[in-house]
């Protein structure tokens, strides 16, 4: 009883919130990415998996650190200050990847530092080439 009440009186002082610990020790989750209210959407005129092997590719491009759930296509990356210099090797970016129709897909990418997702998110639209008009941010970030 002790033990956890000083983990939580750690947890306390620490200053950080029970999800930005769970981010911290497990990841950033796909709730995460399909909750984000700051995340950023894109629809591709090709199948899911097409489209993870693709995102994969840029994300190797940008010597990140890739993660990838096959199952929930879904990926969660790190890794990403070689290329982005406002972040730290632990900053995650999540990746949603979802079919939307018969050879379309929706990709759907969201961190806790937005100005990483959306540099992320433009990196893909720019080596995936997006049909046009379907790059938007679902809330304007600050």
């Amino acid at each position: 009883m002790k033990k956890l009440l000083a983990v939580l009186l750690l947890v306390g002082l620490c200053g950080c919130s029970a999800k930005q610990l769970r981010q911290e020790f497990i990841g950033y989750s796909i709730n995460d990415v399909k909750n984000s209210k700051t995340k950023q959407v894109q629809d591709f005129d090709m199948s899911a998996s097409d489209c993870i092997a693709k995102i994969k590719d840029v994300l190797k491009d940008m010597a990140a650190t890739v993660r990838e759930d096959r199952r929930n296509r879904y990926i969660v990356a790190d890794n990403f200050q070689k290329v982005f210099r406002s972040t730290i090797d632990t900053t995650q970016v999540g990746i949603l990847v979802t079919s939307t129709d018969k050879g379309k897909c929706r990709v759907e990418i969201a961190s806790g530092n937005i100005d990483l997702a959306a540099f992320v998110a433009k990196e893909i639209a720019i080596k995936d080439r997006p049909k046009k008009g379907a790059a938007s941010i679902s809330k304007n970030p600050i």
